[in-house]
């Protein structure tokens, strides 16, 4: 059955509304999303949703009609909110407010976990030859051996060109498939678009809305002028179900190019930065695909008036910054057992009603094994306005979640200071960030923290394998909440 928005929640109302309460409710909300009033680019179509919401239920035939459709279909996921205070000031000033938003998959006996369509894509070139390549070989060995025979599973080794490796197909016949992984050898340059192509081709052949379709991407060094063709690819395989994620072995790759292109798909980029610790990661990795219960999920956010989303942060199970800018935040995938957890920074200017609407979220993702595309959950944000000048301390979810985000800024500051030459406001930041993360425990990242700023300090420069320890061992933290 095709998916379809409950038009009830767009309403914010029960199913068992009267006509009257329907069209109280739509004028309530037509009010908060006319672009007339509301300036959020995204306001026009939820006013849209909303007039075809209102229109349905307000048509008797219709209404029936799609309440049958209604019945029929399976909630996917719940949202759960959490505030950073109980309630808003009623005050002239813009207040910053913190929701954490907890999506978890709603537990169904008959749902099992789907089968993979697995690709890996090997960097192969010269900077891999030895430990490094036989390390990969050995992982993708221990992972074939975990596969269940009804995956699919297909590798691409790439450097100046890519060649399939093993075209995908399902495990059955493992040994054979491992025969083909001990034949990889190393030599050439390094072109990302060339394994890129080459992985997706092969997804393609076994594609599946009832599949967890995933490329992950090893690499350890950068790949040149083709960058843009590479996130473009992305792009266009987040349209169709694909995720990739990208390891990054030693010192030499492009980070910042590995975040956007897994950000596309809503994908994670990780640092090895120890070859002894590249098995133990990618096996973790497959583990966590093999739980997914949802994927390609996004979030779109629609501000009320006087909003505005200032930041986005996913917190769990792997911390990634979202671009406010490019929605909706594309999150990645849902596991079976456990939470996504999502961090957002609000700006808001209080009205003079009792309650101020913040914000409507539309969950949207793909249903695993039921095999359904674009599911789709509604809530929206609001919060009480009182004169009660006495605040109290977030809950300690928001809590730990904005304390530890904290460290991920500092060093976010110290990487932007540095770019713009501002050296000694860089080595403050990374300064206070090891003090931070002293506080916390984190003692070696701490040091890492402090032995950059020395650096820093010295010679104007952080060694690339510094700045990459101190910036994924601070996503590292945030994880663990």
């Amino acid at each position: 059955m095709e998916p379809s928005p409950d038009f009830y929640a767009c309403l914010n109302i029960p199913r068992s509304a009267s006509p009257d309460d329907i069209r109280h409710a739509f004028r309530k909300i037509a009010r908060r999303f006319h672009p007339d009033v509301n300036a959020d680019p995204r306001a026009a179509d939820e006013f849209k949703l909303i007039s075809t919401a209102h229109e349905t239920l307000t048509d008797v035939a219709r209404r029936a009609e799609y309440d049958t459709r209604l019945a029929a279909l399976d909630t996917p996921f719940a949202i759960e909110s959490i505030y950073s205070r109980k309630y808003l000031r009623a005050m002239p000033n813009p207040q910053v407010v913190y929701c954490l938003l907890n999506i978890k998959t709603i537990a169904r006996s008959k749902r099992i976990s789907p089968p993979l369509n697995l690709c890996m894509v090997i960097d192969r070139s010269t900077s891999m030859q030895g430990v490094r390549l036989d390390r990969v070989k050995s992982a993708a060995r221990q992972i074939i051996d975990r596969l269940d025979k009804g995956d699919f599973f297909s590798i691409v080794a790439f450097s100046d060109r890519a060649e399939v490796i093993l075209p995908s197909q399902t495990c059955e016949n493992k040994m054979s498939i491992m025969s083909k992984v001990n034949a990889i050898q190393a030599n050439g340059g390094t072109e990302i678009l060339e394994g890129l192509m080459a992985g997706l081709l092969e997804l393609q052949q076994n594609i599946s809305s009832k599949s967890v379709n995933h490329l992950t991407l090893l690499t350890d060094g950068r790949t040149y002028g083709d960058e843009d063709d590479c996130l473009l690819l992305g792009v266009l395989a987040e349209s169709d179900g694909i995720v990739i994620s990208g390891l990054g072995i030693g010192d030499e790759w492009n980070d910042t190019f590995l975040d956007q292109l897994t950000a596309t798909t809503g994908g994670e980029s990780f640092y090895v930065q120890s070859i002894d610790a590249v098995e133990d990661l990618m096996i973790q990795q497959v583990r966590g695909i093999g739980g997914t219960s949802a994927q390609r999920m996004r979030l779109q956010i629609t501000c009320d008036a006087d909003v505005n989303l200032r930041s986005a942060f996913r917190i769990h199970p792997e911390a990634i910054p979202l671009l406010v800018e490019d929605q909706p935040l594309r999150i990645g995938s849902i596991p079976r057992i456990g939470t996504t957890s999502i961090l957002l920074e609000f700006v808001v200017k209080t009205g003079t009603d009792s309650l101020q609407n913040i914000a409507r979220v539309t969950a949207t993702g793909d249903i695993l094994n039921i095999g359904t595309i674009d599911e789709k959950v509604i809530t929206d944000l609001a919060l009480p306005i009182s004169s009660i000048s006495k605040a109290e301390p977030p809950p300690l979810a928001i809590l730990q979640a904005m304390d530890k985000l904290t460290l991920y800024r500092l060093q976010e500051k110290a990487w932007a200071a540095l770019e713009t030459g501002k050296v000694r406001e860089a080595t403050q930041h990374l300064e206070m960030l090891a003090s931070r993360l002293l506080t916390t425990g984190e003692r070696d990242l701490a040091q890492t923290a402090v032995e950059a700023a020395h650096r820093l300090g010295e010679s104007n420069q952080i060694p690339s394998d510094a700045k990459k320890r101190i910036k994924y061992g601070t996503r590292a933290i945030i994880s663990k909440i």
